[in-house]
């Protein structure tokens, strides 16, 4: 095993034959430049032991990932989706499965740190690369995201927290925080890109890590753009903490505290765009990341962060990603 490192969790559980030595190897290479197997920069290290992801050469036969519509295959090897209201849904190598979910109560949640098990994707950085083809309203969105389960009216729609990132078609940006299906809070808008993506590739990340603000858990949300689709160079758009003061309405599902953060994982990361009939994708990728270091009380002396505006280009390097 290589640590986790690359996409080693993915590797080890896909229903696939053995890699080849030569594929090994050549994985083995990117891995050092701190890249995925896709030659796509990895902005965090990944949590040796970790669970990861890759869409694989052939997705459909990949029992972790339900794409939950129809994909065709393009002449370039990337995919194709026509649905309007897409979510495509990636599961941990123990699956999903909601009778494993004992409760729904939020502060029991939050001290034990998952929805099924531990296991749930919590501390991870979403990839995916899309092509907008088609729109019917352009006001609409890409959206990333994770930590909680199914989202639908069932147990009083307490299985569907997440936070989601957002980069729309028209370019601009921001978080969302969804303390339970449908309940959301959202930042502000940030401008993202320049132009409209219809008709261009663009990289997009979605970073959310558990960090200690001022002695109790905090959420730091980062969301990434490579406007170029060169796969290495990452510009930061928008990033936000939460302390525990932007707002939710967790006591619907027992919490103390109503915006307490989503400092939980869940079993399910999901791919989302609505109001696109053709989109485009690629390089999709799911990985689950070392936590941060602390900090000072608002969030002071965090890596990379800087509260209001941040604006700054990241790529990975040798010193980012150590050989294990």
């Amino acid at each position: 095993m290589l640590g986790g490192l690359f996409a080693a969790g993915a590797v080890a559980c896909a229903p696939f034959p053995p890699a080849s030595d030569e594929w090994l190897a050549e994985e083995w290479e990117l891995a050092l430049e701190g890249k995925d197997r896709f030659g796509v920069t990895m902005l965090y290290p990944s949590r040796p032991g970790g669970e990861s992801w890759a869409l694989a050469s052939e997705p459909l036969e990949d029992p972790r990932f339900e794409p939950r519509t129809v994909l065709t295959r393009n002449p370039d090897g990337s995919w194709k989706a026509r649905d309007p209201e897409l979510r495509m849904q990636v599961h941990t190598s123990e699956g999903y499965d909601a009778a494993r979910i004992a409760t729904y109560d939020r502060d029991v949640l939050a001290s034990r740190g998952y929805m099924q098990s531990p296991a749930d994707w919590h501390n991870v950085e979403m990839t995916g690369f899309v092509k907008l083809n088609a729109a019917t309203d352009m006001t609409d969105n890409f959206d990333w995201y994770a930590r909680g389960g199914r989202h639908n009216d069932e147990a009083g729609g307490c299985e569907g927290s997440s936070y989601k990132a957002g980069l729309h078609y028209d370019g601009r940006v921001r978080w969302q925080k969804e303390s339970w299906h449908v309940s959301y809070v959202h930042t502000p808008f940030r401008p993202g890109v320049a132009s409209s993506l219809l008709g261009r590739w663009v990289g997009f990340k979605a970073v959310m890590r558990d960090v200690e603000v001022g002695g109790r858990t905090a959420v730091l949300l980062e969301l990434y753009v490579n406007d170029t689709a060169d796969r290495v160079t990452w510009r930061k758009v928008h990033d936000w903490l939460d302390a525990g003061d932007w707002g939710g309405d967790a006591r619907h599902c027992g919490g103390a505290v109503g915006g307490m953060p989503i400092t939980w994982g869940g079993p399910i990361a999901t791919f989302r765009w609505d109001n696109a009939t053709d989109v485009d994708f690629k390089w999709l990728s799911v990985r689950e990341i070392q936590p941060m270091p602390g900090s000072g009380v608002g969030g002071e002396g965090l890596p990379g962060f800087t509260a209001g505006s941040s604006m700054s280009t990241r790529t990975a390097s040798r010193a980012q990603h150590p050989p294990p």
